[in-house]
């Protein structure tokens, strides 16, 4: 049945998309096809405009929608040009903390949802891990343990979260946590700036180096019930006693 005006109430209207759009994507699929490799040069204008077909201002426009998305760096001058910039996890980390903050997001939040991703992570790595795997985690604890000093340890205790993620081997699990991660690192390193070298850091930091020397031992024995289980309350109880020091619950805080 059509309507008065002849117009088929059914059809569905499909928008066209812009030619700068089209160009924006063509060249956004080669960088992270990695067709483009970091701090390649784009093909000169010129060339663009040759393989596309489109007029100059198009092309630029289309430049200037990944430029807004950080994947390509524009110079201008006589050796200007655009150099490909690969996704980077910070600039996702900025944003996400962003889309938190407006959406009105907590700390509390961010580590549940940290407990929930990085609990997963180590359960498939407990079923799934390797002699290589083991040795990594080994070497991490070591200087975990042997560090001098509460940066130092700090910094390798975040590489034990890190690689443990990592070695899970899910790309969408991990890229969800390094925005997470980035959250949670820096509200630790904001601690470690107002209580560092006090009796509860010190006890801190023995705890986490106890707990991550017990989730190797589950990884090892292939346990995947026990380590997500030991993961999630220590990320609950990390969540607890960084929450006591830090006077705020604003992700944004922590992050200018």
């Amino acid at each position: 049945m059509r309507s008065a005006d002849g117009e088929d109430p059914r059809s569905e209207q499909v928008r066209v998309p812009k030619a700068a759009e089209v160009v924006a994507t063509r060249l956004r699929k080669s960088i992270v096809r990695g067709e483009l490799g970091d701090g390649d040069h784009l093909p000169t204008e010129a060339a663009l405009l040759t393989r596309f077909g489109v007029s100059r201002p198009t092309l630029r426009e289309a430049l200037r929608v990944l430029e807004a998305e950080a994947l390509i760096e524009v110079r201008r001058g006589s050796r200007g040009g655009a150099r490909v910039k690969p996704p980077d996890g910070e600039i996702a980390a900025q944003c996400t903390a962003i889309l938190l903050e407006y959406r009105g997001a907590t700390l509390s939040d961010v580590f549940e949802a940290a407990a929930t991703i990085e609990s997963a992570c180590v359960s498939s790595l407990a079923r799934h891990r390797t002699a290589d795997d083991i040795a990594q985690l080994t070497e991490v604890i070591d200087r975990e343990e042997e560090a001098a000093g509460l940066t130092a340890s700090l910094k390798a205790q975040n590489e034990f979260h890190t690689l443990a993620v990592r070695l899970s081997g899910n790309v969408t699990l991990i890229a969800l946590s390094e925005m997470v991660r980035r959250v949670i690192d820096t509200a630790t390193s904001k601690v470690l700036e107002r209580e560092g070298g006090s009796v509860r850091q010190l006890e801190a930091r023995h705890k986490s180096d106890q707990t991550h020397r017990i989730l190797l031992g589950y990884i090892k024995d292939s346990d995947p019930d026990a380590a997500a289980q030991l993961w999630s309350r220590h990320l609950r109880e990390t969540s607890k006693y960084l929450r006591t020091i830090l006077d705020t619950e604003d992700v944004l805080d922590l992050l200018d």
